[in-house]
């Protein structure tokens, strides 16, 4: 098979000076976005016991997070492609910091289900809205290697906001608040202040960059239209109501839907699984032990998919590229939790974790040979939201079986089936696509 890229890219050294410029204030936006979505799984170590919750209620409410999520998903990105990136992530950025930190002030599970469906429509159109962003400023060939640096903020998420979480819940004072109210109310701050930064700082499209060259802008714009062209060629969806009907879009949100199953259950409930080791091992942790345990799987992730990243981009981007991946993190989670000792369990659970961050990196280089333009955002949003619905079902779901059987063994089985089902889902997407005579997922 012949590996050389022949798909429109800009010089390297014009994408290595995109990444630089735009990367580290994505990624730091993301970590924020992520250690704001995700630390009320290091809350619910202490938060369920004060607040009298279940690990089925708790479930429920960091399933309403996604609900709001995924009811202005779609809207959130086009309002972004109306008015512009700089604006709408400014809007995002503050709205969410300013609940996240009001959040720590909940007095009962009632307010906490309320503030997480409100916090997840103020977070809506982050991540689609960001990888829409990045379709205006480079073909897919080169998006690759950006995309995982942007998505290693999951994982560096995970790796950092575990001990740093724990730590603020065992010794945080805020004015007399302490333990995981404190610790949620401090790490909103930090949108709070990207919100600013971001209004000062992020062009809109590459024809508004003060910092880049005329000449650049039409390497750019040269790029983006040859690809638009084999886009349109591919006849892709050319308006936001078509892309929103088009079956394939759907398609790849079945199968983001299976990825993003594997990355809610290790966000959400990985702090907890590490708790059940005690009783499972007879082992006896601290809440800044869990925290650091908690840290291994997702800093492995984060080698990982950085490596991933650099050789895929020197590939053609196939459905294979997202299924391999998907399957050994199948495999992974479905044996993590029968394994004999707790090293034995978190090796099984950084080699998913590793594969489930990888498969992301890749999966998002597919949507882009379909959908361009308004039916980019509408497609990328709604992929997104099939993708998120993981995180409305799933949360619940997996503390109704850890209630039921004391154990989150089952669940992680469930995890594994729908990994699974979206692996084969891609591979005949791409299959079907080569039937027909159309552009395969692969590049070409």
């Amino acid at each position: 098979m012949d590996f050389r890229p022949r798909k429109p890219a800009i010089s390297d050294r014009l994408m290595k000076r995109i990444a630089w410029r735009l990367a580290p204030l994505m990624i730091v936006m993301y970590i924020a976005n992520q250690l704001d979505r995700a630390n009320i799984g290091y809350a619910a170590l202490t938060m369920n016991a004060e607040l009298h919750m279940t690990t089925a209620q708790y479930g429920f409410a960091a399933s309403l997070f996604f609900l709001g999520y995924i009811l202005f998903e779609v809207p959130s990105n086009l309002c972004m492609h109306r008015f512009g990136a700089r604006l709408w992530m400014t809007r995002i950025l503050l709205s969410w910091g300013l609940l996240s930190s009001l959040t720590g002030f909940v007095p009962d599970s009632r307010w906490l289900y309320v503030a997480r469906f409100f916090l997840g429509a103020f977070e809506a159109g982050l991540f689609p809205g960001m990888v829409y962003y990045l379709t205006l400023w480079m073909p897919a060939r080169n998006r690759v290697w950006v995309m995982s640096l942007f998505v290693t903020a999951i994982p560096l998420t995970g790796m950092l906001g575990a001990p740093v979480s724990t730590w603020l819940m065992a010794h945080a004072n805020v004015f007399g608040v302490t333990g995981w109210r404190a610790m949620i109310l401090l790490e909103g701050i930090p949108a709070i202040i990207l919100a600013g930064i971001v209004y000062f700082r992020l062009a809109d499209d590459p024809s508004r960059s003060p910092w880049l060259s005329n000449e650049e802008k039409s390497e750019i714009a040269a790029a983006l239209a040859a690809e638009r062209a084999e886009a349109a060629a591919a006849t892709t969806p050319s308006s936001a109501v078509r892309a929103l009907t088009n079956p394939k879009v759907w398609a790849l949100g079945l199968v983001y839907f299976g990825t993003n199953a594997g990355i809610i259950g290790l966000l959400y409930f990985l702090p907890q699984v590490v708790k059940t080791f005690e009783r499972t091992f007879g082992v006896n942790y601290s809440l800044v032990d869990i925290g650091l345990i908690t840290a291994i799987p997702f800093g492995v992730a984060l080698v990982a998919t950085l490596i991933w990243g650099r050789v895929v981009s020197r590939h053609q981007v196939s459905a294979w590229h997202v299924a391999g991946p998907q399957l050994v993190c199948a495999a992974a989670l479905s044996v993590a939790l029968l394994l004999k000792s707790p090293y034995q369990s978190i090796i099984a659970l950084s080699i998913g974790s590793a594969a489930c961050f990888c498969s992301i990196t890749t999966f998002w280089q597919l949507p882009s040979r379909i959908l361009t333009d308004r039916a980019a955002a509408a497609g990328i949003a709604l992929i997104t939201s099939i993708g998120v619905s993981s995180g409305f079902l799933l949360p619940y779901f997996i503390g109704w079986i850890k209630d039921a059987t004391g154990t989150f063994v089952l669940a992680f089985v469930g995890i594994a089936v729908a990994l699974v089902l979206a692996s084969i889902t891609v591979m005949l997407l791409e299959a079907r696509w080569r039937d027909v005579g159309q552009p395969q997922l692969a590049s070409e």
